[in-house]
């Protein structure tokens, strides 16, 4: 067993609603985040010969006794302090956030051409980019841009690997899938070499030609604006600032994602999944 399968009593509530989460759940990355703070608990579903948990799944490990309850062993003292600290330390969690926030939206950014090299990106944390003073994208983009109150474009996060890796080598530098690559190419009017996916097992992580990659590449650098903070805790809270600012690339979690970036993006991958030559419509040079 890689866990343990005896938790406390607020162990087991804990993990009875991150468990009705994943069931809801149908983000990827939402699920991994769950199952991350599954494995914080020491719970591991692999234990139970389970992939994809539910709620009667976990109910049922409970009945049977393959997870037990424990007693937390406090008395009505200790319980009663427990129960002040937890405020505190929600109280304390409210407060870093918001100041993670502020450091996030409304710290000093810099060019994306001046990130290469930059030491403080050898963490986890969360990253921000925005679209720099004087910068105009497409008409079909910036005048849904010109309705927020930001320039705010997109916010991702480095999990489990550093920021150097996830936000510089594969959002900003196309050394790997990056969303926020695809998507600002798609955003462009640049498309995928045609079949270029034909003999892969993921359908959807097209990629541009060398040549449109420097050039996407050129124009981040001269175009965009980053930011980032170091984080550890919970990633779920990426969720919150997306849903608060709506930055105009972000798809997952945005009540005003755009059906423009939708078609452009569904566009990218028809043409990298077809062998037939055909004409297609750059809306951006």
């Amino acid at each position: 067993m890689t866990g343990k399968n005896k938790f406390t009593g607020e162990e087991i509530e804990d993990l009875r609603i991150l468990v009705k989460k994943f069931c809801k759940s149908t983000e990827a990355t939402e699920r991994k985040s769950i199952r991350t703070r599954f494995r914080k608990l020491q719970f591991y579903v692999s234990d139970y010969g389970i992939q994809n948990i539910d709620i009667s799944q976990f109910e049922a490990l409970l009945r049977s006794g393959k997870i037990q309850k424990t007693g937390n062993g406090l008395n009505a003292e200790q319980k009663s302090k427990s129960k002040v600290s937890a405020l505190n330390v929600s109280k304390s969690l409210e407060e870093n956030i918001t100041k993670i926030e502020n450091n996030l939206v409304n710290g000093k950014f810099i060019s994306a051409k001046n990130l290469d090299g930059n030491a403080k990106l050898d963490c986890t944390g969360f990253y921000c980019i925005k679209l720099s003073v004087g910068s105009k994208f497409s008409d079909r983009y910036q005048k849904h841009l010109d309705t927020r109150n930001h320039r705010i474009i997109y916010i991702g996060k480095a999990e489990g690997q550093t920021l150097r890796k996830r936000f510089l080598g594969q959002e900003l530098r196309a050394k790997g899938h990056g969303t926020f690559f695809r998507s600002i190419g798609a955003v462009l009017g640049y498309s995928p070499e045609q079949g270029s996916l034909i003999s892969y097992l993921n359908k959807k992580n097209y990629k541009f030609s060398i040549k449109d990659e420097i050039e996407i590449i050129n124009w981040i650098n001269k175009n965009l604006e980053v930011n980032w903070t170091e984080y550890s805790g919970d990633f779920m809270v990426e969720k919150a600032f997306i849903i608060k600012y709506s930055p105009l690339l972000n798809d997952s979690h945005n009540p005003k994602k755009l059906q423009e970036l939708k078609i452009d993006k569904a566009n990218c991958r028809f043409i990298a999944n077809q062998t037939k030559s055909y004409q297609t419509k750059s809306y951006q040079n």
